[in-house]
């Protein structure tokens, strides 16, 4: 499983930027309701490529079979 990071940047204006890394499909937006909702409304979003990839889901079970 990739890391899962969120980069949140200030700049001298007060405005706030929210990266996020290692998160496949919509679960960024999950990621970062939160912080959207404390910090006001949100004016640009762009998606990176990982956006547009399904989330991987892994399995930890095994069947064997005599």
């Amino acid at each position: 499983m990739d890391m899962q990071e969120l980069e949140i940047t200030i700049d001298k204006q007060g405005r706030v930027q929210v990266a996020v890394r290692g998160v496949h499909g919509e679960g960024c937006l999950a990621m970062t309701r939160n912080i959207e909702n404390a910090v006001g409304t949100v004016e640009v979003r762009e998606y990176t490529p990982e956006y547009y990839e399904q989330p991987v889901t892994v399995s930890d079970h095994q069947y064997v079979t005599r």
